[in-house]
């Protein structure tokens, strides 16, 4: 039986790295792990208030990557009619592209120690203990840009909403998200290939609008710093966890 490169320790999504035994946690695992009470909160209500809203989205969101795959490689791009209004726009931005080297999975022979039997990509940091899977690497003017796709019904938004108008707030929260998202992807990907990331973008689709953040090298540290909080949060909670368990079991003796 092919070793699965993802899987789940106590619900939380880990990745399997280039050494044997050795799995870290999934970027996605760490920041809902160290989301704000705040930020919880908001999600659990609108799970509430949206029931299926979740799977709905997650679908939505695949079948946009796996057009976005499709394109850069030249496939035939096959969508239901709902999910048309997300993908058009979208093409545009790829054709800016000289080149690409990572769509999904590595596109470098040289990289394919990077994928698992099972054609899981991903890439991963010894140094600070997580794996990640980037959407795409490309080349533009001989900058290399790391870029993520996000689908969602309203727009994001990359400045802080006034307290007159609180209303950009969501797409406020998610466009950082997704920075801290790409900062710790940038960081795997300098480890993990020895490719360095000039610049990240942020491709949002919307059924109205589509969107292109483009986060330059001191934004994108900013977010690789935060990111690096996350981390450390993370490991402080996950020993916390330890140690309750422990005086859990010695009560229990």
């Amino acid at each position: 039986m092919t070793e699965p490169t993802r899987f789940e320790i106590d619900g939380a999504r880990h990745y399997t790295t280039d050494i044997p035994g050795k799995a870290y946690p999934s970027v996605t695992t760490i920041l809902g792990k160290t989301a704000s009470e705040h930020a919880k909160k908001m999600l659990n209500n609108w799970n509430l208030k949206n029931p299926g809203g979740k799977e709905k989205a997650a679908a939505r969101g695949t079948a946009i990557h796996q057009a976005c795959e499709n394109y850069i490689r030249g496939l035939p791009i096959d969508l239901p009619d709902e999910y048309l209004p997300f993908w058009r726009g979208l093409s545009q931005h790829l054709d800016k592209y000289d080149y690409f080297v990572w769509s999904e999975k590595p596109l470098r022979p040289e990289w394919n120690y990077c994928t698992g039997k099972d054609g899981i990509s991903r890439v991963w940091s010894h140094k600070y203990h997580f794996c990640g899977c980037p959407d795409l690497i490309g080349v533009r003017g001989g900058v290399v840009i790391l870029a993520d796709f996000k689908t969602s019904n309203q727009p994001y938004c990359r400045y802080f909403p006034t307290k007159q108008d609180r209303s950009n707030f969501t797409g406020w929260s998610k466009l950082n998200k997704c920075g801290t998202q790409l900062g710790a992807y940038a960081l795997a990907v300098e480890e993990t290939l020895g490719l360095e990331v000039h610049c990240a973008q942020i491709l949002v689709s919307t059924p109205e609008i589509d969107q292109s953040f483009i986060l330059h090298g001191d934004e994108l540290s900013r977010f690789q710093t935060k990111w690096l909080q996350k981390v450390r949060r993370y490991e402080e909670l996950k020993e916390l966890e330890h140690q309750e368990q422990l005086e859990q079991e010695e009560e229990a003796q």
